[in-house]
């Protein structure tokens, strides 16, 4: 798709900018920082829900539009650091080609935690097991690759909302129900940051993921030097509210970026799927899974 960036002006000044006295440059970027606003609201709704601070952890950013962004919201979160994956456009299509195969059976069945029925679990599980390796054998998975991974939905009596806890795998007993319970007061805590009331247990839906082998992946290595590789494509102007003002900014081709490469913004990573642009004072590192770890704030990298 060709992109009409005069048109793209000539509607900004008409309708934003010259109605709110505002350069067309002006607006634009205000535009822009409201998408940011606005994602960066959500992400702390979102983290602050789970009883985290957003200040304690990396923001990923992933999308075709997730890297134009990421540095910005980065910064309005208090992240402590952005990390930009390898083609961040396609990472839906790239984790459904690299994840192993797998097929999910749920089934419902309600009881209190101190009145669990041991054999009636054991069959449920086998079955629910059984199925998972009949379908993955027939999809050509060897049967000694196949791994099954148990879950159930808990919650506090007559709680509105689960959570799924893992269940330990083999024969059960009337010795796992502390284990159980043990599990979801540490995932309770996980996602919210405390423990829940003196009350007792329910679980409503036992689960079972059957998985395959994931497929192995090509990594690529390098030596560090992005000189010699001609990563450097040249430079394009680009705004940045820092200097209130257009600035030339260099213009890296991605993909010859190899893990320990490192660099600092402002700067602009170009890839087939998405652009991610780093403002002033980003330091930048590739690691050893290719992703973009951007330091924020001025920080130096390997601080």
């Amino acid at each position: 798709m060709k992109l009409d960036a005069d048109a793209a002006r000539r509607a900004i000044e008409a309708r934003i900018a010259r109605p709110l006295g505002l350069s067309v440059t002006e607006a634009a970027w205000g535009i822009h920082q409201l998408v940011n606003e606005n994602m960066a609201n959500a992400a702390r709704v979102h983290v602050v829900e789970r009883g985290k601070s957003p200040r304690s952890l990396p923001l990923a950013a992933f999308g075709g539009a997730g890297p134009v962004h990421g540095y910005r919201v980065a910064e309005l979160t208090g992240s402590s650091s952005l990390i930009l994956p390898p083609s961040a456009g396609v990472t839906s299509a790239l984790g459904f080609l690299v994840a192993p195969l797998a097929f999910d059976f749920v089934q419902s069945h309600y009881a209190r935690l101190d009145d669990l029925d041991w054999d009636y679990l054991n069959r449920l599980f086998a079955d629910l097991e059984e199925q998972g390796t009949e379908l993955l054998t027939g999809s050509g998975v060897i049967p000694g690759e196949i791994t099954h991974t148990r879950t159930v939905d808990i919650r506090y009596i007559g709680q509105g909302h689960e959570v799924r806890v893992p269940v330990p795998g083999g024969l059960l007993g009337e010795d796992d129900e502390q284990p159980l319970k043990r599990s979801f007061d540490r995932v309770y805590r996980e996602l919210y940051g405390r423990s829940g009331p003196a009350v007792g247990l329910e679980a409503l839906t036992w689960r079972v993921v059957s998985s395959g082998p994931a497929p192995s992946i090509h990594q690529l290595t390098g030596d560090g030097s992005l000189a010699d590789r001609g990563a450097l494509k040249g430079k394009r102007p680009a705004y940045y509210p820092e200097y209130e003002a257009f600035r030339d900014t260099p213009v890296y081709d991605r993909y010859l970026l190899r893990p320990g490469d490192e660099t600092t913004g402002p700067a602009i990573l170009e890839e087939r799927e998405s652009t991610a642009v780093i403002g002033p004072g980003g330091g930048i590192r590739v690691d050893s899974q290719l992703n973009l770890v951007v330091t924020l704030g001025g920080t130096e990298v390997g601080e």
